[in-house]
């Protein structure tokens, strides 16, 4: 509710249909065991619960993992899996939800998605950049452009899945020097040991964070 570009966005109408409504309208077609938006907000609370959603209360929290993870353990600490999905992300897809879950993942581990983007495109610093292994294994996320002279990039889709063991690990770990010089929450958890697996589909993603991204959205929705 605090953006400084786009105040309120969560509340945003997209064609008749808040933003966190349809967030949760998109992550509900993949029939999780259960789906629950984590928010300080008694505004977005009721909101959520007004179209039989469920919502958990949560104090200050640093970033979307501490959040989470707050909400993690105010539910019991439910499930081996825990997607965090980003309330500014209308365009969820259930793919998106098995992709993130159907990965092998060992304990101390993380698994999140990508797309291909082309190389221009990739000079804009609010598109976060991945590279990877072979395995599919991350390196390393940037702002800039990476690798240099690469005829696509990889944006990094901002949604995680974790176990049991590396969700409370990362939402605690501290910054690293490389994540705060990036910016990247991400990349504390790498320097902390984290391995962070990606998965590269063709996912119709895009954050809205400003009242341009928020036309674009709702264009996308009157087209659909």
């Amino acid at each position: 509710m605090e953006s400084t570009r786009l105040p309120g966005k969560p509340l945003a109408d997209i064609c008749g249909r808040s933003m966190i409504l349809r967030v949760l309208d998109g992550a509900s077609k993949a029939n999780p065991d259960r789906l629950v938006v984590a928010t300080d907000s008694e505004l977005i609370r009721q909101e959520v619960l007004s179209a039989g959603y469920e919502a958990v209360i949560t104090g200050p929290a640093a970033n979307g993992t501490n959040r989470v993870n707050m909400a993690w353990h105010a539910l019991g600490c439910p499930g081996d899996r825990i997607i965090n999905l980003q309330g500014d992300e209308p365009f969820v897809q259930p793919e998106w939800v098995h992709a993130l879950a159907s990965r092998d993942m060992q304990p101390n581990s993380v698994v999140t998605l990508a797309r291909n983007i082309s190389a221009d495109s990739g000079a804009d610093p609010s598109i976060v950049k991945v590279v990877m292994n072979s395995q599919g294994e991350a390196l390393y996320f940037s702002r800039r452009s990476i690798p240099w002279g690469a005829a696509f990039l990889h944006q990094h889709v901002g949604v995680y899945c974790f176990t049991p063991e590396s969700l409370p690990f990362c939402a605690n770990s501290p910054s690293g020097e490389l994540s705060v010089q990036e910016k990247l929450e991400q990349l504390g958890w790498m320097e902390n040991g984290v391995g962070i697996k990606v998965v590269v589909g063709d996912w119709n993603a895009m954050g809205v964070d400003t009242p341009d991204d928020l036309e674009e959205a709702r264009k996308w929705f009157r087209n659909y």
